[in-house]
């Protein structure tokens, strides 16, 4: 356990250690009243979904890919689902994404054994496959991990305990379902992008095992953020099949007394109606809380108008883990990836190129070992701005950048076209805002050294 863990909880003792405390063979009091009955497991409900939001949500994305064979999208476990192209304004699976990589995603069903990840030789160019275990904690095989030169990998999840092959390197992970969102940079020419799509295609999965076995509960994304008894019902399956960390155990065991994470499976049909109508009522509060402080996940950057708050390492941060997730799952850790966000100015006023010209200074341009890049949104939509320059992005590979002597730029932010477009990143007429992603980012980025200048309305 890290310092920064250490700081965060207090270590407790093993029951071992001690003779006073005993474990009760017994379930825990429920209560017989049916009035109290319902507000003990809208308690529990509530604690419940905001715990489990993060798996129930990459649960739903695993069915899509993983395991109904009638979506579109379908690839079944320990297979790739590539995006071949880089995103464009059609692009509409979901909001604000980045310019700068293929997309790759895979699901691991890990229950039965092992599964083997390759990766060729990858030089001169970012790449990540970027793991999440069932509660999406986050770990990378990556440039910044594996190197440039690639290599065999058996990934293995807690207790497995058999031999590693010669040449293959054991990499550890937390659950036996895991996604692996995989990240090629990719440049400004066409020829790149067939090389990223190559790259993507020499990083092979092979299972060791059977795989897809289990009795899975079938729903939809969009299930999963309307529906309380579709959401726990994924909740309860994915406690039984993944488990979690010894330091959670007394936490969720808890949630037994509203039929979720027991030996059985949650039958919703079977609960009692006071329980029942907890549960529904528990849900709502927890997603009206969340929704509620969606903003708060993220840390203002000083006075510059932007905030941070992309990192997937929430520990027992329960409320702050579900909220990110809430906001957009696969959050990464630091050492990979931050990334800064602003709707305003640093006097507090929305971006609105309707009406304003703006100007962004990198001083100097973000000090990274992977890639960065700025990329601006509609706020309407989320989505990119189509424009005449078909530009989304200034970015650290953007041809024809003009920097000043000092090594800063100067990113001109407007609707109309200047006498110079070097430096101009098109937006649309209306409010916007900017994501500026940086990818192994250095030490001055993490610690807070070095941070975005403000946008500022140009004179």
């Amino acid at each position: 356990m890290g310092e920064l863990q250490e700081a965060q909880i207090r270590r407790g003792y093993e029951l071992s250690q001690v003779d006073q405390l005993q474990v009760d063979a017994r379930t825990d009091v429920v209560p017989r009243d049916a009035h109290e009955r319902e507000r003990y497991a809208r308690r529990l409900a509530t604690e419940a979904a905001i715990y489990g939001l993060p798996s129930v949500y990459q649960y739903a994305q695993m069915v899509v890919q993983a395991i109904d064979p009638s979506s579109p999208t379908y690839t079944g476990f320990n297979t790739w689902y590539h995006q071949r192209e880089v995103s464009t304004p059609e692009f509409d699976v979901f909001k604000t994404p980045n310019v700068d990589t293929l997309y790759s995603n895979a699901w691991l069903d890990l229950t039965q054994g092992p599964a083997v990840v390759r990766i060729p030789p990858i030089r001169s160019r970012y790449y990540t496959l970027h793991f999440l275990d069932a509660y999406s904690n986050a770990t990378n095989l990556s440039s910044r991990t594996v190197g440039e030169d690639g290599g065999a990998f058996l990934v293995t999840p807690p207790g497995w305990d058999g031999s590693v092959a010669p040449g293959t390197t054991r990499f550890r992970v937390a659950s036996p379902y895991m996604w692996i969102l995989m990240r090629i940079l990719v440049r400004a020419s066409a020829e790149d992008v067939e090389e990223a799509r190559a790259l993507q295609d020499a990083v092979t999965l092979e299972a060791t095992a059977d795989v897809g076995g289990a009795e899975f509960v079938l729903m939809s994304p969009e299930s999963a953020e309307s529906e309380w008894s579709s959401f726990f019902r994924a909740l309860d399956f994915s406690l039984r099949a993944n488990g979690q960390p010894v330091h959670e155990d007394a936490y969720v065991y808890r949630f037994r007394a509203i039929g979720i994470g027991g030996p059985q499976p949650l039958d919703v049909d079977a609960l009692d109606e006071s329980t029942r109508q907890g549960l529904e009522a528990g849900f709502a509060d927890a997603m009206q809380l969340i929704h509620a402080t969606r903003s708060e996940f993220a840390e203002p950057v000083g006075d510059t108008g932007w905030i941070s708050g992309s990192s997937g390492e929430d520990g027992f941060n329960y409320l702050r883990r579900a909220i990110r997730n809430f906001v957009g799952t696969g959050g990464n850790v630091l050492a990979e990836k931050v990334a800064f966000v602003t709707h305003k100015t640093a006097a507090g006023e929305p971006l609105d190129a309707a009406t304003t010209r703006y100007t962004l200074r990198l001083d100097p341009p973000p000090p990274v070992d992977g890639h960065w890049s700025l990329t601006i949104y509609p706020t309407a939509t989320g989505l990119l701005y189509p424009n005449e320059l078909d530009r989304y992005a200034i970015a650290a590979t953007t041809p024809g950048l003009e920097y000043e002597a000092d090594g800063s730029l100067t990113v001109l932010i407007q609707h109309d076209r200047p006498a110079d477009v070097a430096n101009w990143l098109p937006a649309p007429p209306g409010e916007f805002y900017l994501d500026l992603r940086t990818w192994e980012p250095r030490a001055e980025i993490r610690d807070g050294t070095w941070r975005p200048g403000a946008v500022t309305p140009a004179s």
